[in-house]
């Protein structure tokens, strides 16, 4: 069977071809990776059969996407694409999933253009008006060609979750090839790039139904939720560019956003971040660097910051558990980074006090970095992503007993969140005489309050003006600097004394307690700007 067996009946020949509805149409979907060995077993589950609702399509799709050769779409956040099912030709244009878009959470929002055409060549003209002619202006259509196909065999299942909800679940296997001639196998890369995902796209309900629905399968089948769409493997494929690390993406709370509106983006962020670098060091192609390990345990700790700012307000039992299991995650993460860590502040030790310790660090390195991709390639991994994103999508926290004002803007909520958490800082600075040096137990302390205090201003900075949270900001920035230093020589040399090098933790620690020699006075400084976000009197 060449083609799907619903597929849209071709207009007669002296027919215009349609144009697509202006400002294009929008699909939500969600993306699991699944071994091919698996994904033959999703259409047979009970479950799947259980809401099953309308015929079964398989067919096989040839789909070669196009751009110029200095990937003048990709870089406008566009991907065109011409797809042959059978006798049948179809054009789209799409937004690709940015990373620079403030949310995410593993959820693909794009619009979408797409026409029927009678051939495998797109047609340019269909490119003019709603609003494309901006997006892809003439000069560059006229440079287009292919870079890059896929051949899918794909299955369509539609479902009926009840309540009305339904999903569209496609299962494809298959790969991508690169076509160009500046291709990533030239430039040491693949050629081609096995395929096999799962997409759930929402029809009717809300995102939380897709979520729900992606943990039900996982729960039968193992996945892992992914934000890399088929033109990403495919550009990656023509460029050589390998998964690596992401920082987090913008945020875009404003003084007008909701308690509602800005816990569940502070929390999507948090998890876009994650998913944005567990590719580089879970996939055969991923760089696997120390970069996006870090920055995998700094989205964890984001997260956490993020649910302990609000969780005055939205406190539930379920979120509470989620919170203990990412903590329970974040563990393997930070051992990860501490022998990173360690591993580097070798350098700057004495050769006599160095070169003992190197190959027992850099074995447990080793080990503590084959753990975390163990994890992140778990079932529980994957099932706490699901789980955690359902919880905030069904919002099951707005509903609180004691009438959480969910409805306020942050510009009157910012300000006493981001007080408490000046306040727990104060606390712990106050258990030491501000004039003298801290010691390097006090100094883990502040430190971990600190940068919790510096992701809440994160959170919270964009309802004051600039000129007002920007001396604050700089400030803890700052203080961090020592600070990390200070934790990070205090965690090392514990662990060189465990492993039987005590000269070398005894150095490390004396490097530690020289970095926290500019803390009283920044600290100094601290305490009056910090001030005036809380009720304590100004020094």
């Amino acid at each position: 069977m060449n083609g799907l067996s619903k597929a849209p009946i071709p207009p007669p020949a002296n027919q215009s071809v349609p144009r697509a509805r202006p400002g294009g149409g929008q699909e939500i979907e969600i993306k699991l990776l699944a071994a091919p060995a698996d994904l033959g077993r999703i259409a047979d589950l009970a479950l799947v059969r259980a809401m099953l609702k309308g015929e079964v399509q398989r067919g096989r799709d040839y789909t070669t996407y196009y751009d110029t050769p200095d990937l003048g779409l990709a870089r406008r956040g566009l991907a065109l694409r011409v797809r042959r099912r059978g006798s049948l030709r179809t054009q789209a244009v799409k937004t690709l999933g940015l990373r620079g878009t403030a949310d995410g959470a593993g959820v693909a929002v794009r619009r979408e253009w797409e026409w029927p055409v009678p051939g495998d060549q797109p047609d340019f003209t269909l490119l003019r008006g709603n609003g494309l002619e901006e997006m892809i202006p003439p000069a560059v259509t006229e440079r287009l060609a292919g870079i890059f196909s896929t051949d899918i065999q794909r299955t369509l299942i539609p479902l009926h979750l009840g309540n009305g909800v339904e999903v569209e679940m496609a299962l494809d296997l298959g790969q991508a090839l690169a076509l160009s001639r500046d291709t990533g196998a030239a430039a040491g890369g693949q050629a081609h790039r096995i395929i096999s995902e799962v997409e759930l796209e929402l029809k009717r309900g809300s995102i939380a139904d897709l979520f729900r629905l992606a943990a039900a399968l996982h729960g039968r089948v193992p996945l892992r939720l992914s934000t890399r769409s088929k033109a990403d493997i495919g550009l990656a494929l023509v460029t050589g560019a390998r998964p690596g690390p992401a920082p987090a993406r913008p945020l875009a709370i404003t003084p007008i956003t909701t308690v509602t509106e800005a816990f569940r983006h502070v929390m999507r962020n948090g998890l876009a971040h994650l998913l944005d670098n567990q590719e580089a060091l879970v996939t055969e192609d991923g760089t696997g660097d120390a970069l996006a390990l870090r920055e995998l345990a700094a989205a964890t700790r984001r997260l956490d910051a993020g649910y302990g700012l609000f969780r005055r307000l939205i406190h539930t039992d379920r979120g509470d558990a989620l919170r203990r299991e990412l903590r329970s995650h974040a563990k393997l993460l930070e051992k990860a980074r501490a022998w990173q860590r360690l591993a580097l502040a070798l350098a700057n030790l004495e050769p006599d006090q160095r070169r003992p310790a190197l190959g027992a660090v850099s074995q447990a390195r080793a080990k503590a970095l084959g753990r975390v991709r163990h994890l992140l390639n778990a079932p529980e991994w994957t099932a706490w992503q699901l789980d955690f994103a359902q919880w905030l999508e069904e919002g099951e926290w707005t509903r609180q007993p004691h009438g959480c004002p969910f409805g306020t803007m942050m510009d009157e909520m910012a300000g006493p969140l981001l007080a408490k958490r000046i306040e727990k800082a104060l606390r712990v600075g106050s258990m030491q005489d501000p004039r003298q040096v801290p010691s390097l137990e006090q100094a883990a302390r502040l430190a971990r309050r600190m940068k919790y205090l510096r992701y809440a201003l994160d959170y919270c900075r964009a309802v004051w003006p600039a000129g007002r949270v920007r001396p604050l900001l700089d400030m803890v920035d700052a203080l961090l600097v020592p600070l990390k230093a200070a934790a990070g020589a205090a965690a090392g040399a514990a662990m060189l004394d465990k492993l039987g090098y005590g000269a070398a933790g005894d150095a490390m620690r004396r490097q530690g307690h020289a970095a926290l020699a500019p803390v009283p006075a920044l600290w100094a400084a601290f305490t009056p700007l910090a001030a005036r976000f809380t009720d304590r009197p100004k020094g």
